[in-house]
């Protein structure tokens, strides 16, 4: 009896390893039907970089690729700002970490900005920009969510509503 029950237990256990389960383990094939930019790929995988060298001290980011020049009414950058073939980045102060614009530390926040922006252009220099003056266009928010300053063209300017 005992011999029987082993068997039974193998066999069932063999039947499990063979025989699939309805759908599972199976990838749909609308999964992999869209193709994603290689850029964005890259701007992902740098994003992902950036945060996970500075796990304690890494600020919410987006990087974004503007092939047609739109993003600069999507980041609501001055109309002069032009955005085309540029490399765009959002960057929020989620930690509360720069001072306050109303402040009359606007040298200083200036100074922070170039820091933050130099840090996390160093992740992309190599791969996807290669002059940080002409590929960049950054706008800066803080932790509100209110926007303080913007890089374009190689200068720190601070938000003039």
């Amino acid at each position: 009896m005992r011999k029987k029950r082993f068997l039974a237990a193998i066999l069932l256990s063999l039947s499990f390893c063979f025989v699939s389960g309805a759908g599972y383990g199976e990838v749909k094939e609308w999964m992999f039907e869209y193709k994603a930019p290689y850029i964005n790929v890259v701007l992902l995988s740098c994003e992902i970089n950036y945060m996970m060298s500075n796990p304690d001290s890494f600020q919410k980011i987006a990087f974004s690729y503007d092939p047609l020049g739109g993003l600069g009414k999507t980041m609501g950058l001055p109309s002069y700002v032009d955005t085309k073939g540029k490399i765009g980045v959002a960057f929020v102060d989620r930690r509360g970490l720069f001072p306050k614009e109303d402040s009359d530390e606007k040298i200083l926040l200036l100074v922070h900005l170039q820091v933050a922006l130099e840090t996390i252009y160093s992740f992309l220099d190599g791969l996807v920009a290669t002059d940080m003056d002409n590929d960049i266009i950054a706008v800066f928010a803080d932790k509100e969510g209110t926007r303080v300053a913007y890089f374009y063209q190689g200068e720190y300017h601070l938000w003039e509503e």
